[in-house]
């Protein structure tokens, strides 16, 4: 997703976005080159089928508390702003993007993700029933197939696409700014590139950011719609310390 999206052989950046004269030419995009764009297919596969299905459970069994569901409601926003700070920067399927917060770690993008699945997850349990407790327990296993299945999945997919297409530019990056975890101080490419609304909005953020906003609608209101919810009148039985 990110890192392929960095690759220049894709379609053709919108005329009215900012350039600079130093920025090297975009190629010409084929409709191979559109086709093989993952946002192009939409084949149902059996990983995403395991996404949703996950997904589904953690909202037809989350058991909000206010305090925990404001804590993870914070780091989704967070989640949220450094998403949309780093489609501002990315060119996508023309040039491999070193400014904003590709300035501090090469997979911006996925850090968001990473950052909004334990928002998400903190929202969803609690620390005083053992239902709560069960929902976090479930978090904390799709946060480690996140880092066991779905990251090494993608970099071994994307990272030698990106080898191929940047050369001694993804070497460079890579010598300076740390695969995930980000660096503090941004490294300094020698690129200018500002952030732009119309890149946000022609990398399609918009709709990853009202899905996860209606995450925390459902999972907020799970009580009242879940028909796994515990019924009125109903003691869920405290963990004992």
């Amino acid at each position: 997703e990110e890192a392929h999206a960095r690759a220049c052989m894709q379609r053709r950046q919108p005329d009215n976005l900012p350039r600079r004269a130093s920025d090297p030419q975009p190629m010409a995009s084929t409709s191979k080159d559109y086709a093989d764009h993952p946002r192009s297919r939409q084949k149902l596969t059996w990983r995403k089928l395991a996404v949703y299905a996950s997904a589904l459970v953690l909202l037809a069994f989350a058991d909000p508390r206010p305090i925990t569901f404001a804590i993870g409601a914070v780091l989704c926003a967070l989640a949220w702003l450094l998403r949309v700070w780093a489609f501002g920067h990315l060119e996508k399927n023309r040039l491999m993007v070193t400014t904003g917060p590709y300035a501090h770690t090469r997979n911006p993008a996925y850090l968001g993700s990473f950052i909004a699945l334990i928002g998400v997850g903190l929202a969803a349990g609690n620390a005083e029933t053992a239902r709560g407790q069960g929902v976090w327990a479930f978090a904390a296993f799709l946060v480690l197939a996140f880092f066991l299945v779905y990251l090494p999945r993608k970099f071994r997919k994307e990272y030698p696409r990106l080898k191929e297409l940047f050369g001694e530019q993804l070497d460079r990056h890579a010598e300076n700014v740390p695969n995930f975890w980000p660096r503090i101080t941004p490294w300094r490419s020698g690129d200018d590139r500002r952030f732009s609304w119309q890149r946000v909005s022609a990398n399609t953020e918009w709709g990853w950011s009202i899905v996860l906003a209606l995450v925390l609608v459902a999972i907020w209101t799970a009580p009242m719609w879940s028909p796994f919810a515990i019924e009125p009148g109903t003691v869920d039985p405290p963990t004992t310390p």
